[in-house]
């Protein structure tokens, strides 16, 4: 039996992107090397005239429509759906100008045979017996075969960079689209300098996360094809440290299907140290605090069906495929499926961190962006949305709550004629705020509140990430910066003036979605907790519309 933890040995990758593609001599500056940072005071928000909230609320009103309905945008009809993906990935070149040598086929009919190792489906980029059309003495028979060797190839290549699903049927807060690849002339070129080879290897992402969850694919894959594992019945108490009984022994094989490491016991049903240390593992692992005893979080993680465990690698490879090729190696990442943040400078993790992500009814988005400045105190401009559904109706249930809470008013022309702003101090945001460009207004920011950051369940945020130490973020990114020693930052804080500190050395910030990722040459799953697995599983189904009879060789219309 294969220890997922042997099989994986050596590909160890830190939860996020990992490394970046084998042989890149980017040398980036270290963080904060330059030293720049411009203070400002007191925003001008902070200074305008705020209305009384009873005022505010009266605006609202005047302002509302007399008939909701009348206010209710038109319906936008759907897009229309996207061709077959059959017919997207079609050549947009005559392939029938690329001549193959014997070698060149052979090599692409094992590519496309070794599809599924990269999570794709069986047979997705060519028929079912391919190999013997390819074999066969019929001129006619094996031309049709080369040809579809071809078309399959480009369709491989396309699908490798995550062109496998329409940008239109992406989700609105999926914001890392893969880049346009058209692989066509590539491939004609590749053949005709007889360097196809390289060109095939080139085309799979090569950060060491994706080569270390291929590695795990296979590994799951060997499990399922052992039977798997059963599932632990439930009880009426978790299982803990001196538990006896048949869910004792259910435990021990259900650790040891998925890592033969677990120790065995002299008697098997006995809950013992040794047993409470595996536990303690399996929920590091799981990002679930390691107590040592199966609650009801840790029992719903081991009974997750190897064949699920299997599908989440499929979906989280495919994820890989839409991320910058050129990933910088010195950046911050945040998992939102793990809650968690961690920096890399030149590749290699360092500070990292629990974090809280958004709540399934606000989740948060995936990016790329980059910080470009921390506000210190920062005041909190509630979004409509949010002040609306939430703190209005606060307001109006317990008079007074708004401006016991540090809310004021400040007119500004739409939304009734008013937004809300929580002052700096009381504000949601902590203490520091974390700046970086992007379309869905979210950030990194500290939090009044940290005793969610102890939780096994960390999504409660409205979408913006929050920060288990901000502070020592912010010590991190100001290093080397004169005027921001700890003791100036520290300082600033102290002050309850609202400074921003503008980075000289902008840093790159990735917001990712990871259900499953290698660390520490170990496989870490982490619940779906915004259904994304699922849904992006959904649009890789082969299409059902049938494609239309086309030359294989003829470049889509």
């Amino acid at each position: 039996m294969t220890a997922v933890v042997a099989t994986l040995a050596g590909l160890a990758a830190a939860p996020g992107v990992g490394t970046s593609a084998p042989g890149s001599t980017a040398t980036p500056a270290p963080i904060g090397a330059v030293p720049a940072a411009r203070p400002v005071t007191r925003s001008a928000d902070q200074r305008q005239q705020a209305v009384p909230i009873a005022q505010a609320m009266m605006m609202m009103t005047q302002s509302a429509p007399a008939d909701p309905a009348a206010a209710k945008p038109a319906p936008v009809p759907p897009p229309p759906p996207p061709p077959p993906f059959e017919v997207r990935a079609r050549p947009t070149i005559d392939l029938s100008t690329i001549v193959l040598r014997p070698s060149d086929e052979a090599l692409i009919l094992k590519t496309l045979e070794d599809g599924p190792s990269h999570g794709f489906r069986r047979n997705e980029f060519g028929e079912v017996g391919l190999a013997d059309q390819l074999a066969s003495t019929d001129p006619e028979v094996h031309a049709a075969a080369v040809r579809a060797l071809k078309v399959g190839l480009i369709r491989y290549a396309r699908a490798q960079h995550g062109q496998r699903i329409a940008a239109d049927n992406f989700k609105k807060n999926w914001g890392v689209h893969p880049d346009p690849f058209n692989p066509d002339r590539g491939f004609a070129a590749a053949v005709a300098e007889d360097r196809l080879a390289a060109w095939i290897d080139d085309l799979p992402p090569h950060y060491q996360g994706y080569v270390a969850l291929r590695a795990a694919l296979k590994t799951y894959r060997d499990i399922a094809a052992r039977g798997g594992w059963e599932k632990i019945p439930a009880g009426a108490s978790p299982l803990a440290l001196h538990a006896v009984g048949p869910r004792v022994l259910a435990l021990r094989a259900r650790l040891a299907a998925e890592d033969p490491t677990t120790p065995a016991a002299i008697v098997p049903e006995n809950f013992d140290e040794d047993l409470v240390e595996a536990v303690k593992h399996y929920q590091l692992r799981s990002g679930l605090n390691p107590t040592g005893i199966v609650d009801s979080y840790t029992l719903n993680a081991l009974n997750q069906p190897v064949g699920q465990r299997i599908l989440q690698i499929i979906a989280n490879l495919e994820r890989w495929r839409w991320i910058d090729r050129d990933m910088s190696p010195t950046r911050i990442e945040v998992n939102i499926a793990a809650a968690g943040m961690t920096v890399y400078n030149n590749n290699y993790p360092g500070l990292s961190m629990r974090a809280v992500a958004g709540r399934p009814s606000d989740q948060s988005p995936m990016l790329q962006s980059r910080i470009d400045s921390i506000v210190v105190n920062p005041p909190w401009n509630v979004p409509y949305a949010i002040a609306k559904k939430e703190y209005w109706p606060r307001e109006k249930k317990h008079p007074g709550y708004l401006e016991a809470h540090g809310f004021r008013a400040i007119p500004d022309g739409t939304n009734g004629g008013v937004r809300l702003q929580q002052m700096a101090g009381p504000s949601a945001l902590g203490k520091l705020k974390f700046d970086f460009p992007n379309s869905y207004g979210v950030y990194l920011h500290d939090t009044p509140t940290h005793s969610t950051f102890a939780t096994d369940s960390r999504a409660q945020s409205h979408g913006c990430i929050r920060l288990q130490n901000p502070v020592a973020l912010a010590q991190l990114l100001t290093t080397g910066m004169p005027e921001w020693t700890p003791e100036a930052l520290q300082d600033a804080i102290d002050s309850g003036d609202t400074k921003r500190i503008h980075l000289a050395t902008p840093i790159d910030v990735v917001i990712l979605y990871w259900t499953a990722y290698v660390g520490k040459g170990q496989v870490s799953f982490r619940q779906d907790i915004y259904g994304w697995d699922q849904a992006l599983l959904q649009l890789l189904e082969p299409a059902q519309a049938k494609v239309p009879d086309r030359s294989a060789e003829s470049p889509a219309a």
